[in-house]
């Protein structure tokens, strides 16, 4: 029974010293030839295994076949780890070129909804536009009814503007926003596979360059809407196809109509602050939003706001102390 090959490796130092040597004495001929001609040599000469031709043949080939057999064993085995590697290497390829489509669709799709709602703020503030005199005041149209006259519409919004996002911004061409009263995040669609160091994003005081490097135009060049804190700003890319810009305002008791004065303008009269948020803040700042909210609902009403009705107050107490005095022909702003 022939040894396996860990019974056989303890022979090995003994073989290879033997190989090199015989490797020095080849002078140009084959070496492994040169080995085995000296071990039949051996064989011949100490030992009987000459004596009976056939079987020295037959162990000569049963030996070469059995070596022969366990390295295309080894062969097959490593080509089968190869093509199972090769597999896999092409399923996720197929796998990424899949994802990589379905984001490139997926952007497509928003960018084309962003493009028809800019588009349609466009038409509204060209409709809005046509419906203005030249001084910029609206046209009065006169309108009859036959019952009492209908309220102001709540839902009606300001002339030229969109209604806000569900986090208080908009859509520009490129980008879409929300806002806080402190800050507002702009996400800017960027081609599939960008890297940082392709971003381009100078943010300033009141200006905004934002594009790739290596594009003949910029995606933004323009102000913003308002000044912000640079020192507080900040981006970040996202899956390699979104940049998240985060802008500090650097007054944080308005709600901006946009980010950039290029951008299509929301109204904010439609801006639904929550009203869960106002927890987190202090006490003077709490007190500022609330009344913030208030003045813009006094306002959508008709009504007057809280300073306006401090100081109608005010002027009715003054009147009530001082009956002494005729008010009739007063005028008050």
């Amino acid at each position: 029974m022939p040894l396996g090959d860990g019974a056989a490796t303890q022979f090995d130092p003994m073989m290879l010293q033997m190989a090199q040597q015989v490797a020095q004495m080849a002078d140009g001929e084959n070496p492994i030839e040169l080995l085995l001609d000296l071990y039949f040599g051996f064989l011949r000469r100490k030992t009987d295994f000459f004596d009976e031709p056939g079987r020295c043949h037959d162990a000569v080939l049963g030996a070469y076949q059995r070596q022969a057999d366990i390295v295309n064993k080894a062969q097959r085995s490593t080509a089968a780890v190869a093509s199972k590697k090769a597999k896999e290497a092409q399923a996720a390829l197929l796998a990424k070129q899949d994802r990589e489509a379905a984001t490139q669709q997926q952007q497509k799709e928003e960018d084309e909804a962003r493009r028809a709602r800019v588009k349609q703020a466009e038409l509204d503030r060209a409709l809005a536009e046509q419906n203005c005199l030249a001084d910029g005041t609206p046209k009065i149209t006169e309108i009859t009814s036959d019952g009492d006259g209908d309220e102001d519409d709540d839902d009606a919004l300001a002339p030229g503007t969109i209604a806000p996002n569900p986090g208080n911004g908009g859509d520009a061409n490129h980008h879409a926003w929300t806002q806080t009263l402190q800050d507002v995040d702009v996400r800017i669609r960027v081609p599939v596979g960008t890297t940082a160091k392709q971003i381009v994003c100078d943010i300033h005081k009141k200006h905004l360059r934002f594009g790739l490097k290596g594009e003949p135009t910029l995606m933004i060049d323009s102000d913003f809407y308002n000044e912000v804190r640079v020192d507080d700003c900040f981006w970040t890319l996202e899956d390699k196809t979104t940049v998240s810009l985060t802008l500090s305002k650097a007054n944080d008791m308005e709600w901006w109509t946009r980010v950039c004065v290029c951008d299509p303008e929301i109204d904010t009269k439609k801006v639904a602050p929550e009203n869960s948020n106002l927890s987190d803040l202090d006490g003077d700042t709490r007190a500022t939003v609330e009344k913030m909210m208030y003045d813009q609902r006094q306002k959508q009403l008709g009504l007057p706001t809280a300073d306006e009705q401090a100081k109608q107050d005010t002027m009715a107490k003054f009147m009530t102390s001082h009956p002494e005095m005729d008010f009739s022909n007063c005028k008050f702003n």
